[in-house]
């Protein structure tokens, strides 16, 4: 060949058209997402819901014009439009995600993703974001029936768009909720939570359509309470959803990442944040412990059924700031040691509270009660006995956080049968036996012959027995985490 003759030009590729740059996701989204959202948009459900939805509604607003004359027609378009929306976006859309990391999981595919440096985060994120960006669409695409709606007269426009954007958040939150616990191995908290969850949000709605002028009143937030309760219950949801979705993070993630430091600081500053509030506000001081109490149990749930094991690389962000930052790692590292003394730094929260409020003198308004205070160590009680029976059982379990609620559950189904059986044969006296079981103190509270002091007192050095239990078993462990953070200084010289 000569010289002379000129090589062959690459061509360039064709700039994709503006049609074909419509029909396909941008570069900037998230892999994840766009991978979910392919495969979310051609299913089947997810279509099925989509159309049936447009339909009806269509069908309904014909119906409705026709019989535009007579009162109430519009009011009835929005219970229809509310009750439909609620069916499709609290019911069929957060189950969708019950099975999104289990599948992954089962088919052994989350390796090949971590390849493409995926993190956890990003994976369950994207699963999540996906079922998100469907429920959105749903909610636009109900937007020109509200404009319809609009036109029938009687409506308060900013009641309901505030009410469908919170049957919109609630959406998010309970599919992060599926998605989250989606990774657990047990089919009975993977299928028959999210189940449950999906069938009382839809019960709640139906029960709310017979009063729907009080439902939308609420949402036109022109009271005070209105609007506190209002983003109470908006945070709460936030809160737990937030825990719930870390959890799927967690059990899909290596053990060389760290997710428990961040979510264990972020419960213990809401909490502390939420009973400085409180007090700023005077409130009721029983309602402050039980609170802070329940703003506690989604952090102490997941920091009482982390693994053990500990990685050098984990402990190495603590052990390079010195002897506080080993005494830090000692409450916030990812291990269920750790876990116990996060809990019992809770515990003394609550407590602090709990002895101030039943030291305050009979005549303040503030004080708190016999029977409040052993309402409240019994269930701080519930709590501590389970993670105890799982320690008992450590060597025998893989699934901690599934035994760890078999067991609340099973312990509350023990203390009914029993007290409905001492009741029942007017023998309260003889739940004095059983008063080793935390729920049982509950139903000794309103037992004849039963003293509430008497059963706060029982309370409480239950509590305290299973408390040391578990510190001991903690202490055990720092050996284990010792060595780890030795190992961690080594690599920090090399």
């Amino acid at each position: 060949m000569s010289d002379s003759q000129s090589s062959p030009t690459a061509v360039s590729p064709a700039e994709p058209s503006l049609l074909d740059r419509l029909n396909d996701f941008p570069d900037r989204l998230p892999p994840m997402l766009v991978k979910e959202l392919r495969q979310g948009l051609r299913a089947r459900t997810f279509v099925a819901v989509f159309l049936g939805l447009q339909l009806f509604l269509g069908l309904i607003m014909l119906i409705a014009t026709s019989a535009s004359g007579l009162n109430g027609a519009g009011e009835i378009v929005s219970r229809i439009i509310f009750l439909f929306f609620s069916l499709a976006v609290l019911f069929v859309q957060p189950l969708r995600g019950i099975n999104a990391l289990h599948a992954e999981i089962k088919s052994t595919t989350l390796d090949m993703m971590v390849l493409t440096k995926l993190n956890a985060t990003r994976i369950v994120a994207g699963k999540w974001s996906a079922i998100i960006g469907q429920t959105m669409l749903l909610f636009v695409s109900i937007i020109p029936y509200l404009i319809l709606r609009y036109f029938f007269g009687g409506m308060n426009l900013f009641a309901e768009l505030i009410a469908l954007c919170s049957i919109f958040f609630i959406s998010c939150c309970m599919t992060a909720i599926n998605v989250g616990i989606s990774g657990n191995a047990s089919i009975m908290l993977r299928g028959l939570l999210p189940l449950a969850l999906a069938i009382g949000s839809l019960l709640a709605m139906v029960g709310i359509m017979e009063d729907f002028d009080e439902f939308l009143d609420f949402f036109a937030l022109d009271r005070k309470s209105y609007i506190i309760a209002f983003f109470s219950m908006a945070g709460a949801a936030l809160y737990l959803s937030w825990f719930i979705f870390s959890l799927g993070v967690s059990t899909i993630a290596p053990m060389s990442e760290n997710h428990s430091t961040r979510n264990r600081l972020l419960g213990l500053a809401v909490i502390v944040i939420s009973v400085i509030i409180m007090v700023m506000n005077q409130a009721e001081w029983f309602l402050i412990p039980i609170i802070a109490g329940l703003l506690a149990i989604p952090s102490t749930l997941i920091a009482l059924t982390e693994r053990q094991e500990m990685l050098p690389r984990v402990t190495l962000p603590f052990t390079k700031r010195g002897v506080l930052g080993r005494l830090f790692g000692r409450f916030f590292y990812p291990c269920w040691s750790a876990g116990i003394l996060y809990t019992c730094l809770l515990l003394a929260i609550i407590y602090t509270l709990l002895l101030y409020g039943w030291s305050l003198p009979k005549t303040s308004f503030f004080n708190l009660g016999n029977e409040e205070f052993a309402i409240i160590n019994s269930l701080i009680g519930c709590m501590l006995f389970p993670a105890v029976c799982l320690l008992l059982l450590e060597k025998h379990i893989v699934n901690r956080i599934g035994v760890f609620i078999v067991l609340l559950v099973s312990c509350f189904a023990l203390a009914s049968a029993i007290s409905a059986v001492a009741y029942g044969t007017d023998n309260q006296p003889a739940l004095w036996i059983f008063c080793w079981l935390p729920p049982i103190q509950l139903f000794m509270i309103d037992a004849r012959n039963i003293d509430e002091k008497n059963v706060m007192m029982a309370g409480i050095a239950l509590n305290v027995i299973l408390i040391v239990f578990l510190l001991i078993r903690a202490f055990m462990k720092w050996p284990t985490i010792r060595k780890a953070e030795e190992d961690a200084l080594l690599m920090e010289r090399q």
